[in-house]
């Protein structure tokens, strides 16, 4: 006969010191019973519940270990190197999410044969303090955010920074550090695979996007573009190796600051009636004042620089142009085929003390010193400015309304515009493909030279042997030898 009460209790200390002296080998938590629900119920021992707690101390112990940065290991959350001010942040499978706040932010897309267009994009506001993060905020709206969100005719070439060209592929790797040094702001572009963009067109394109979009920020005016381990940078075939500003990537010819439309008696006999300016042209702003009187009062107009440093970019605007009417008239216009360059209109009166009269002043923040001109107009009394117009057709002293480039047209084509031409006489060719003047004809301006420009409008005939592409050219010739001024050039398509 056994004694069974007697040999459970031998077999169960034999059990208890085998368990005692076994090697244990841990599972980790994710495949441990701890990390998922038993399939069955089971008897429960106090033993069981002792490697559980240490398997869960384990588990959170190693976790924090991981995801906790400290000097000689980085977080899951932080980059393996410090990140340089300013730098755009990339987005990673494995970051841990960070509550970023997304803010309207300006930012520029070009268009085709015109200045860039601005426009507010949602856009994530790393440090709102940092001019140099700021910076990168807005390059990475226009890599990352900014699709969808373009005005109407507008492209983003930005958004194929980091591809093959012409976009073939998805964004690899983009590496963007900004350092600011007085009003210039230099960004490095590090590039896995390259620009992605092709071409003379794409890449001024992408250029003027950047520029501008980079001096959007108060007091910077230049941006220096480069890539990681160059002075320079190569976008296609175009060599950015100098800080830009708006102005010479606008595509305008230079204006200078300062220059000023003193009209200081009544301008009644300058006044015009022309319909010429009534079709606003592609990238033109036009600001109106409308006289109480039949004759235009007296007037300045002056284009200044200003100091954007402290101003918010809601507001900013590089340049001033200053409008002051002597008198308080009674209605102010804004007629505007574009939303471009103009950013704001600052409105006061005051009283003169030389004459005691009041003086209306408006103030018209734009974004850059393109070409602007102020003419008048009868029925009823208008003081005109307008700013901009299509590059191509806008020159110095000659700005051509109609018609459009790469316009299709038959043998006759109406002209019209602006000049400051001398004796007011506005000249004009048609050239066929081959170079060859085949037409040619002159006009007369409302106005001659002077610090106010003249409307014209008249027709050009070519003759019914020219048909193809061909080139109407507009310009005034010089008193001195009679070379060709204020030309613009634009492509046509007679049919």
């Amino acid at each position: 006969m056994t004694d069974e009460r007697r040999d459970d209790e031998i077999i169960g200390r034999a059990l208890s010191r085998a368990i005692e002296t076994i090697e244990v080998n841990q599972t980790p938590y994710e495949r441990s019973r701890v990390a998922s629900a038993p399939a069955r119920r089971s008897i429960f021992t106090w033993s069981h519940l002792g490697f559980a707690v240490v398997g869960i101390l384990l588990a959170v112990g190693l976790g924090s270990w991981l995801t906790g940065p400290n000097e000689s290991q980085p977080g899951v959350a932080a980059s393996p190197t410090p990140a340089a001010a300013g730098s755009v942040p990339q987005p990673s499978a494995s970051a841990v999410a960070v509550q970023v706040p997304n803010v309207p932010t300006w930012v520029y897309f070009p268009r085709d044969g015109l200045p860039p267009v601005g426009t507010f994009v949602s856009a994530r506001q790393t440090d709102p303090t940092s001019r140099s993060a700021r910076i990168g905020d807005r390059i990475s709206a226009l890599l990352f955010n900014a699709r969808g969100q373009m005005p109407p005719g507008a492209t983003n070439p930005a958004a194929l920074i980091g591809t093959n060209a012409a976009g073939g592929s998805g964004q690899s790797s983009i590496a963007t550090t900004v350092t600011t040094q007085g009003d210039v702001a230099t960004v490095e572009f590090g590039l896995v695979p390259g620009w992605g963009v092709r071409g003379a067109a794409q890449s001024q394109a992408l250029l003027q996007q950047l520029v501008y979009t980079i001096t959007e920020e108060p007091g910077i005016n230049r941006a220096l573009i480069t890539e990681t381990g160059k002075a320079h940078a190569v976008i296609d075939q175009l060599v950015v190796d100098k800080p830009l500003s708006r102005e010479d990537v606008s595509g305008y010819v230079a204006v200078k600051i300062g220059d000023t439309v003193n009209q200081d008696g009544p301008a009644g006999g300058h006044l015009s009636n022309s319909t010429s300016t009534d079709k606003l042209s592609d990238g033109l702003t036009r600001f109106v004042v409308t006289a109480q009187s039949a004759q235009a009062p007296r007037f300045w107009v002056q284009a200044a620089k200003r100091d954007d440093a402290n101003t918010s970019t809601q507001s900013a605007g590089k340049y001033v142009l200053s409008v002051q009417v002597l008198g308080v008239e009674d209605k102010l216009g804004l007629e505007t085929f574009d939303s471009s360059p103009l950013r704001g209109i600052n409105a006061s009166v005051s009283v003169a003390t030389s004459t005691g009269l009041g003086v209306t002043t408006y103030e018209l923040f734009v974004d850059d010193l393109r070409p602007w001109r102020v003419f008048t107009l009868s029925s009823p009394t208008r003081i005109v400015i307008d700013i901009g117009g299509a590059p191509r057709a806008t020159s110095d002293s000659v700005a051509v309304y109609a018609p459009e480039a790469g316009q299709i047209t038959g043998q006759s084509v109406a002209v019209s515009g602006t000049a400051r031409a001398f004796e007011a006489t506005v000249s004009w060719r048609i050239k066929d493909s081959a170079g060859r003047v085949v037409a040619s004809g002159n006009t007369t301006a409302s106005l001659g030279t002077s610090a106010l420009w003249g409307t014209f409008q008249t027709a050009a005939t070519i003759p019914a042997s020219v048909s193809g592409n061909v080139t109407l050219e507009v310009y005034w010739a010089s008193p001195r030898d009679g070379a060709d001024m204020g030309l613009v050039a634009i492509p046509l398509t007679v049919r």
